[in-house]
């Protein structure tokens, strides 16, 4: 996956979680190669500060999740579509409803 903004999303991620430019730098590399790309829209939406849209796997979205939680904390629900995206549905529901405790 490519995205066209690799400093507003590290922007986003100091803004979001308090890093250094650095760490978010990374983290948005990371994040980057890992991100599935059914996903890219979803992580481009966030990190330009839009309105996530609804992209299933299987039965969740990104903002699904995050009603689910209560949360803003978009990285760990990218992590858990991921996991849905891999296959490992019953990690991911875990992750899902253990969070929202």
């Amino acid at each position: 996956m490519k995205i066209c903004d690799m400093k507003g999303l590290a922007d986003r991620i100091c803004q979001e979680y308090g890093f250094t430019q650095k760490t978010a730098q990374d983290k948005a590399e990371q994040i980057v190669k890992n991100c599935p790309v059914v996903l890219a829209k979803n992580l481009e939406e966030w990190s330009k500060g839009q309105k996530l849209t609804n992209i299933y796997i299987g039965k969740y979205t990104l903002p699904m999740i995050l009603a689910i939680w209560n949360s803003k904390d978009f990285l760990n629900a990218l992590e858990v579509m991921d996991e849905l995206e891999k296959g490992n549905v019953e990690t991911a529901e875990l992750r899902i409803w253990n969070m929202r405790r």
